[in-house]
């Protein structure tokens, strides 16, 4: 179980530093949120990227906790992060933005395939 906790975390860092970089100007908006922006974010969407790192990080707390990497979190942390895991997942795969889609998509998937795994225990 511990392998699956690993990967999300790996993965987990991939997307903090994404929002990272939008947050910072990085010209990829047509990669996040449907792909409504070309190039870089506006300024209020760049706070929101901030957030949204904030959030993902939170996810990998709650799922390294889990999978005994980190101290224990209170239950509900678990399964806040899995149900947003799996939002996201339907979101990336259904979003309008093919490259969005096409990056993101098979990300979430084994996000949502390694929480899985820890959800079984």
């Amino acid at each position: 179980m511990i392998w699956a906790g690993w990967i999300y975390i790996a993965l987990i860092a991939v997307l903090v530093c994404f929002q990272a970089c939008m947050a910072l100007g990085a010209p990829w908006g047509h990669l996040a949120n449907g792909g409504h922006w070309r190039g870089r974010l506006p300024a209020g969407m760049r706070v929101a990227a901030i957030g949204q790192g904030a959030l993902l990080a939170f996810m990998g707390t709650a799922m390294a906790a889990r999978a005994g990497i980190v101290s224990e979190l209170p239950i509900w942390t678990f399964w806040a992060a899995f149900a947003v895991t799996i939002a996201t997942t339907i979101a990336n795969l259904a979003t309008p933005s093919r490259a969005e889609r096409l990056l993101w998509g098979p990300v979430t998937v084994v996000l949502t395939l390694t929480a899985l795994r820890l959800a079984i225990g």
